[in-house]
């Protein structure tokens, strides 16, 4: 057996490997982002923002780590092994390939030992055959850190927890014994709840082409929802898909007054990167049943009436709402509006008009029409149902005519 060498002494090409790779740094992680791109076809489907953040800076922590090591003459530490397990927690979190993974950190081990060894020289023989080793021995354990945090995040997300808090929501929201559901479980009922109903708006990553819309969804959804956790803990509870869905928080010290409630919402949308349209209301846990019916509710209104995105109460939209309650008085509103059915053209250009402040050349520029073909289509709109939109006296009817609309045939 050969005497060991200090990691900190090994020297290819007349330069110590530690000191190359740190002052190569840069260059070194450029190169492994683009390879990975190159050979791993998942990273190619991962949104510009994550490669350019997440990953690179967990590229960043390995490279780092390497070094370290090698210039200690060491395995990686548990700090350095943490960072790592938690980028494939977050991995996991997203629904990405374990395999995918793996392989990035090999393709990322083949470059560093590329770089630290590219001025190697004959003379270099021993040195070099114990840096490719440390590099061999560097993968190993990246590969164990990296599935065991992966692998533990998937328990986590089927294990007894999260059933437990999936069905509290389910019985919450559905009605059912919610006292006997969250003793079983462990789980500690706030006194009150703040109900959200919310529609997400998309990420531009989303339609982006060439990366994989189901990952950036998921990663949509994990940051918004990580955004209340941060400020609310472990008893937030939330049933959400692509376009939204419902949130209970429960309601603490800085959820008290209704401010609080708009600035949270409003950080949870800049955390995931959308607009946040929301109905909220509180809620004791028997009431959240009938509370979150209702916030539904509002928010349909607040779609129907093209409200801008925020947080929104019922007190903020109660003549929307009422207008719009099913009865003998919305479906005659809506009929109002019939004669439009054969002119979609009229349909879009009304609700632009209403939507833009009744500013016609905005509306032409959205439509990308003539102002003067609007002003045609709005007399037209005049002529067919007999409330005239050009006129500050028609609004109010136009208005709740077409949101009565909405609500009778509501739009895709």
């Amino acid at each position: 057996m050969t005497d060991h060498k200090p990691g900190g002494d090994l020297a290819l090409g007349g330069q110590r490997v530690h000191e190359r790779l740190t002052q190569e740094e840069p260059e070194l992680i450029a190169r492994v982002l683009t390879r990975i791109q190159d050979e791993v076809a998942d990273y190619r489907r991962l949104p510009v923002e994550e490669l350019a953040g997440d990953i690179a800076r967990i590229t960043q922590q390995a490279v780092r780590a390497f070094a370290r090591s090698l210039r200690e003459d060491r395995q990686l530490n548990d700090a350095e092994l943490r960072q790592i397990g938690a980028s494939a927690v977050r991995r996991a979190e997203e629904g990405f390939p374990l395999e995918a993974v793996l392989t990035a950190y090999h393709v990322g081990a083949r470059e560093i030992f590329a770089v630290g060894s590219a001025e190697a020289g004959s003379a270099d023989v021993a040195d070099l055959l114990d840096v490719a080793d440390r590099v061999l021995a560097f993968v190993g354990t990246v590969t164990g850190a990296v599935t065991r945090g992966y692998l533990e995040e998937l328990r986590t997300k089927v294990g007894q927890e999260h059933t437990a808090r999936r069905t509290l929501l389910s019985v919450l929201a559905d009605g059912g014994p919610v006292d006997v559901v969250a003793r079983s479980a462990g789980i500690t009922l706030p006194a009150r709840y703040l109900v959200l109903s919310v529609e997400l708006g998309p990420h531009a990553d989303e339609a982006s082409p060439g990366v994989d819309a189901d990952i950036a969804i998921r990663r949509k959804l994990r940051r918004f929802l990580a955004a209340f956790e941060r400020s609310c803990g472990e008893g937030v509870l939330a049933s959400l898909d692509g376009p939204g869905g419902l949130v209970l928080l429960p309601l603490a010290g800085r959820l008290s007054a209704v401010p609080e409630w708009h600035a949270l919402v409003d950080a949870a949308g800049r955390a995931a990167g959308v607009d946040v349209l929301a109905a909220a209301d509180t809620a004791t846990p028997p009431e959240v049943r009938l509370v979150a019916a209702r916030t539904g509710e509002v928010l349909d209104v607040l779609r129907w009436f093209g409200r801008p995105p925020g947080l929104y109460r019922l007190d903020d939209v109660l003549v929307e709402y009422q207008l719009t309650r099913p009865g003998e008085a919305r479906d005659r509103l809506a009929a109002v509006l019939a004669p439009l059915d054969a002119h979609p053209e009229l349909v879009e250009t009304l609700s632009a008009y209403l939507e833009l402040d009744t500013n016609r050349r905005r509306t032409a520029a959205r439509l990308h029409v003539h102002p003067n073909t609007v002003d045609y289509r709005l007399r037209r709109v005049r002529d067919l149902t007999g409330i005239d939109p050009l006129h500050p006296a028609g609004l109010p009817r136009i208005i709740a005519a077409l949101a009565a609309r909405r609500a009778t045939v509501p739009r895709n």
